[in-house]
């Protein structure tokens, strides 16, 4: 059968997870046309890339797509953190952006000190007041215990006392510090060490050494209170005055960054001349379709792509491209998307000005045919608080559009239908669970819970981060268990240091999460390649779709009156005669029709021949369209 050469694709995001597709699409390529493709976040990134390479197939697409895992994995010295480089802050966001990449900072990967890198972010993060402040708390820390021991230790007092305040005072610097042991440098342990040793060698007394350490102690305290106050405000005013002119994140996605001195310091990785992230995914669209401008959604012809977004500011998720009209300020796109973007984009001026640039006039979105596959890509991907959002508008105010991830990190439900004719394939990505050691899991094509996710919960950030992860993945996941959908995704496992926020992964392990990638669409094709297991799959479905036009048909047998009479007096509002092509003149004009299918839905009842129910009985409802 010709429909058994088609399939459509959606993808789970995940940051930088992205580098899991490009091989299993390339693999899945080798047997089927991608007909509909779909993703949130970075899944977005590999959906618009998987549907470029599809319109660039006779050209070369798929073996495009497969080189940027090479593109990723062949550099040496700072070409290694290729990945890392995509993500480029502005001046304004620099300062903030230092530290979230120090805290990254592992030597047994980038060679680095998490701790380290933190001081100098830290100490560039602030103005020269704050500067000022820290320095002088920094002298009384230093100075206070030898000062104190030199003129104001008292001379004299119990031993008891002295041998109790020394073992607190130890305890308590061993408690502080012995997380740290691993990270923390040898240059920290000296720092720490130098008020002990110079307020000890001022100490005449034992008692006056147990006295040291008590207002060693106590400075300690008043440090950390300066530093996390000192930090807490200037963190405040900065997104205060900030956050709406930097678009609620760190990253924009475009513009010209190169690394100072001090970024460098903190562990920003020096540039390689690898582009902003939204100006390498606009080049990629580009060549792996073929085209000289930037990709459209009419290039891409009958391959319908689709992505997920969220509207933070109606509190909804949007499919892309729009049903709806919006509005674009070139300016505020200008800002996240590639200036050669926004130029083709070219759309009709409206009378009205941008309500965050006022001399800004608002221009019409461009229809579907015409809009920029990387602007939806690039509405999609926002990682809250790490990439900016983007704003749109309508009836004269701001929309913030923000990652996917928020309202369906893994939209498998995008191209469903009762009686599909192929199969979307899934690719999604999971921890690994206890015990199971297996890279990639393909569940069986029935309801069986064997490999599905388990998280166990041992401690309190663990818990904290499995209510966040249940709070959005929650759908997606119980739709993903349901039978005629599990069997026909793949879920690659991924460990802590791999995936997700993970900057900064070697080579090795891009190649590594890479090669797991191909070997989940491997498994998808084979296992579809052979035709009865498509026909099985096939079979789930009807037997689905069966059950529930039966509940269906139970329901119309027993309200068939109610609604028979409804139609025999119920005249047509005049407010909806746009539901209908010819505006009725009295009561419903297909009246007839209805009355009809109530009939024969209502012939299908519990006690029909589809007796009997699958191991998961899924609901059948109406949704609003997203």
């Amino acid at each position: 059968m010709e429909y058994d050469r088609y399939c459509d694709l959606t993808m789970r995001g995940g940051t930088t997870s992205g580098v899991v597709y490009p091989l299993a699409v390339a693999s899945l390529a080798r047997h089927y046309e991608f007909k509909q493709i779909g993703g949130a976040s970075a899944g977005a990134i590999a959906a618009g890339f998987t549907a470029a390479a599809e319109r660039g197939r006779a050209s070369g697409g798929f073996e495009k797509l497969a080189a940027l895992i090479d593109w990723f994995t062949s550099g040496s010295g700072a070409d290694r953190w290729r990945l890392a480089q995509l993500f480029q802050p502005t001046d304004k966001t620099r300062a903030l952006y230092r530290i979230v990449v120090a805290t990254m900072q592992k030597r047994e990967t980038t060679g680095r000190s998490a701790i380290s890198c933190l001081f100098f972010a830290l100490l560039g993060a602030v103005g020269m007041r704050a500067k000022t402040v820290l320095a002088l708390m920094a002298l009384l820390w230093l100075g206070g215990p030898v000062l104190w021991s030199a003129w104001l230790a008292p001379k004299a007092y119990p031993s008891w006392l002295a041998t109790l305040v020394v073992l607190l005072a130890l305890a308590c610097i061993v408690f502080a510090l012995w997380p740290l042991r691993g990270s923390l440098p040898w240059i920290g342990w000296v720092f720490v060490a130098v008020p002990l040793v110079l307020g000890l060698a001022f100490s005449r007394h034992y008692a006056t050494a147990a006295v040291v350490l008590l207002v060693w102690l106590v400075l300690t305290l008043a440090a950390v209170s300066a530093l996390t106050f000192t930090y807490g405000y200037a963190m405040q005013r900065y997104l205060k005055n900030n956050a709406r002119s930097i678009h609620f994140g760190l990253v924009p996605g475009t513009g010209d960054f190169t690394p100072s001195w001090l970024d460098r310091l903190a562990g920003v990785p020096k540039s390689t001349g690898v582009p902003p992230l939204a100006d390498w995914i606009a080049d990629q669209l580009d060549a792996l379709a073929g085209t000289s401008h930037a990709l459209t959604f009419g290039d891409l012809g009958d391959i319908n792509l689709v992505l997920m977004t969220t509207d933070l500011s109606q509190g909804r998720p949007y499919r892309l491209p729009f049903k709806e009209s919006w509005q674009y300020c070139e300016e505020c796109l200008g800002y996240v998307l590639p200036r050669r973007v926004v130029e083709q984009m070219n759309g009709a001026e409206a009378d009205s000005k941008c309500p965050l640039h006022e001399r800004m006039p608002l221009r019409s979105l461009p229809a579907r045919d015409q809009l920029p596959v990387v602007l939806a890509v690039r509405m999609s991907l926002s990682f809250p608080g790490l990439i900016a959002a983007v704003p749109l508008c309508r009836d004269g105010r701001v929309h913030w559009f923000s990652d996917g991830g928020i309202t369906s990190n893994f939209p498998i439900h995008f191209f469903d239908s009762l009686l599909p004719r192929w199969p979307t394939f899934g690719l999604s990505l999971q921890s690994y669970p206890n015990g199971d050691t297996a890279e990639v899991w393909l569940p069986e094509q029935d309801a069986s819970t064997k490999g599905t996710r388990y998280a166990s919960l041992t401690s309190m950030p663990r818990f904290l981060l499995s209510i966040l992860d249940t709070f959005l993945d929650w759908r997606d996941t119980m739709q993903s268990g349901l039978p005629g959908y599990r069997g026909r995704i793949a879920h690659v496992r991924q460990a802590d240091d791999e995936g997700g926020t993970n900057l900064f992964m070697p080579p090795a392990t891009i190649k590594k999460l890479a090669l797991r990638g191909q070997r989940a669409g491997d498994l998808l094709r084979e296992r579809f390649e052979q035709q009865h297991n498509t026909d099985r799959y096939r079979w789930i479905r009807l037997r689905l779709a069966l059950r529930e036009y039966q509940e269906l048909g139970a329901q119309a047998e027993d309200r068939e009156a109610m609604y028979s009479e409804l139609l025999a007096r119920f005249q047509i509002p005049e407010a909806l005669h746009e539901w209908f092509r010819t505006p009725p003149a009295g009561g419903d004009p297909y009246r007839a029709e209805i009355e009809l299918a109530l009939d024969d839905v209502g012939r299908l009842k519990d006690d029909g021949p589809f007796d009997g129910a699958p191991p998961v009985d899924p609901d059948l409802r109406l949704t609003p369209p997203e």
